[in-house]
């Protein structure tokens, strides 16, 4: 490695892995600059985050959300840029890095802070007036990019999510069996919502199947919901897998049911790799990925077409699901893949430095 190469600290806030931590991760493996070395760290203690990169025998720091040992890392290692996931952890690195050292801040926004909830509010009212202890921002959708220009006079680029190339693949109409979520169990992804939306399904559908995939941060809830809707036969919880290609290639249908909170959700671009339709609601970042009734179905929240109406429609009508799925492999080919988004990234870091 050069002596002027830059080394960025790619800091975690946690151990939990979801669609921004696969996306970066994927991006620091990839890399073969020798202009740019990328650190793989985490705020939290060891766990899923952490054993996933160290399974790629690929160091990953874990801090045990102690700032001291953070801090000492900084300090050891002198990391050109701090590239921080997460907005608390942001806020005491700013007022550190901007008193003892010099280390570039850039904080990633990985979700559309534009929500009425408290912890939108807290991000916009702080990035208004704290902003200058960064040097940048990187957003993975235009719609988070807009809130962050209204607030900040800082450099904000806009950077897509992607995925691995792979090649297409033959579908076969009989092997398609599932309509498939990935997505971290939680209220902001509308799982819930979704459960009463299948029960609806299965009334007229009754040999519909629906899998979901993803770390459980309702401590069963989802779990309970479905065996009280008596959808256990139709509905299968399989937690979190890293490899979700053979569950995705057995899927014909792809919903993300989030209602709020997407900046450029990493699982409809995984969808789209394995030439799935996608179904969602057209919020924050997930318009500008899906394109209404050509490659996926988007929906307004509350709005009159529902989500029952649009998953019954493609699983009454194959082709029409095939012959979107084929488009949205095409879009991601051509637009979001893991390649672009590394080199965008560092060139960002270079501009910088």
């Amino acid at each position: 490695m050069s002596s002027n190469s830059i080394n960025v600290l790619l800091l975690f806030s946690s151990s939990d892995i979801g669609g921004a931590e696969r996306s970066l991760s994927r991006m620091a493996f990839i890399n073969s600059n020798p202009s740019i070395s990328y650190q793989l760290s985490t705020f939290g203690s060891p766990g899923p985050l952490s054993k996933w990169i160290e399974s790629k025998s690929i160091k990953c720091y874990s801090f045990n959300y102690k700032t001291f040992l953070l801090v000492k890392h900084i300090i050891l290692h002198k990391p050109d840029v701090i590239y921080i996931i997460g907005f608390r952890l942001s806020i005491f690195l700013r007022f550190f890095c901007k008193i003892f050292t010099k280390n570039l801040l850039v904080q990633g926004v990985r979700w559309n802070p534009n929500s009425t909830s408290k912890l939108d509010k807290t991000f916009r009212i702080f990035e208004y007036f704290f902003s200058c202890l960064l040097d940048g921002y990187i957003v993975n959708s235009n719609a988070a990019g807009k809130i962050i220009t209204s607030i900040s006079k800082k450099n904000t680029k806009v950077i897509y999510n992607g995925v691995p190339f792979l090649p297409i693949e033959e579908i076969v109409l009989p092997k398609k069996k599932y309509v498939i979520t990935l997505a971290n169990l939680s209220s902001r992804k509308g799982h819930k919502d979704y459960i009463k939306v299948i029960a609806k399904i299965v009334k007229k559908i009754p040999s519909s199947q629906f899998i979901f995939l993803g770390n459980d941060n309702l401590n069963g809830q989802i779990q309970e919901l479905i065996e009280k809707e008596g959808l256990a036969s139709n509905v299968n919880y399989l937690g979190f897998h890293e490899n979700v290609k053979p569950f995705l290639n057995q899927s014909k249908i792809f919903v993300l049911p989030s209602l709020y909170g997407e900046g450029c959700p990493t699982s409809i671009l995984e969808a789209f790799s394995l030439s799935l339709p996608v179904i969602a609601y057209r919020i924050d970042g997930i318009p500008e990925l899906v394109s209404h009734n050509i490659d996926g179905i988007l929906l307004d929240v509350g709005g009159d077409y529902k989500l029952e109406d649009a998953i019954e429609n493609l699983l009454m009508d194959p082709v029409k699901a095939i012959d979107m799925g084929k488009k949205g492999y095409v879009k991601v080919k051509e637009k979001f893949l893991l390649d672009d988004m590394l080199n965008k990234h560092n060139a960002f870091f270079q501009e910088l430095n």
